[in-house]
This record gives C-alpha cells, structure tokens and sequence, in this order.
C-alpha cells in the first residue's frame, strides 16, 4: 500500500484553537522524511519503509532536540539514552495528528485490527520525553485511540492513506490537493 508518489504531499490540519499544522512528506531512500511546522515549533521526522520512526530533530522557542532510535532505545545527540525506550518505534507529537498515521499504517498494512504500542511521547514547550503505552483499534468511521497511562481515548477519522482527517476536540485537516 502507498502512502504518495514519489513527488511528496502537503497536509494541514487547522485546530480548533485557530492554529495550523503544515507537514510536507516526501519520500527518501531508507523510507519517508517529514518536515513539518506548528507555530513555532518546527519538526523533521525520518521513517523507515515500515513506518517506524528512525530519527526526529525538533525545535520550539529557544529549546531543541534531536533523537536517533538504536536498538538500544533512542539516543539523543549528546549520547543520552532514554530511560525504557528500546521498544517505542514510534513518535507521540502532541501538536500534529500526524504521528498517529504512523501505527495505524502499520496495522492497516498487515490488515490488524488492534494492536498495543510503547511510544515515545514528546510535550510542549520543554520537550520533555517519556514513554506511554497506547492501543489503536479499527472500528465502523475510523481507529479507536487510546493512551493507556492517561485514560485518553477518541474516535480518529482517517483517509484511505492512515492519514488523519478527523481528531475530534483538536483539529481537522483541510484539502489543499498536493
């Protein structure tokens, strides 16, 4: 299943606080590489071919970070690894609802209807790091999220691709075509 061609796709997801989130995906190489924008936070994301996160290097304000998953877990620059992290293949960006698309790609890929995932949760406006555990499961309209750690849970609307169309109460993507 395909995510794009090979010439990219730009998406926009307005919130409902009257704010945007702009990423553009392009595919590279190893995978996919995604470079995106939320006011002033600014995000470049690389995958695997399998969806799986591989690096990220974000920066808002006057803090940045920048992570690399090893087998061992991730490893920030300065050699760092975070704590309990060797299982999370993927990212938790609580200001784009694209990192939800990243799970649920792999499920629809192997045609699963629910899963459990260790993630990488990233907050705003440290970057403060930790992991929490979250469960995906298809249903009638879209994928059952659920964060295990804080009792979360909404209904996502997705398109054909596992992007998110609909996460109720924060945002709604907007059609700008490619």
């Amino acid at each position: 299943m395909s995510l794009l061609d090979a010439s990219g796709m730009s998406v926009v997801w307005e919130w409902h606080d009257g704010s945007y989130d702009r990423a553009q995906i392009q595919a590279d190489a190893t995978g996919w590489s995604i470079s995106g924008r939320h006011g002033d936070t600014r995000y470049l994301i690389g995958l695997d071919a399998e969806f799986a996160c591989r690096t990220l290097e974000v920066s808002s304000g006057a803090q940045a970070l920048t992570l690399n998953r090893t087998k061992a877990g991730w490893l920030s620059m300065d050699g760092v690894l975070v704590p309990h992290s060797a299982k999370c293949r993927d990212l938790d960006l609580g200001w784009t609802a694209l990192t939800n698309t990243f799970p649920i790609r792999r499920l629809m890929a192997a045609n699963q209807p629910t899963a459990t995932f260790e993630v990488l949760m990233i907050g705003l406006p440290h970057l403060d790091i930790r992991v929490v555990e979250q469960s995906y499961t298809r249903q009638e309209g879209g994928w059952l999220y659920q964060n295990n750690d804080s009792g979360y849970s909404t209904l996502l609307s997705v398109d054909k691709n596992g992007l998110v169309m609909d996460y109720p109460d924060l945002c709604s993507r907007k059609d700008l075509g490619r």
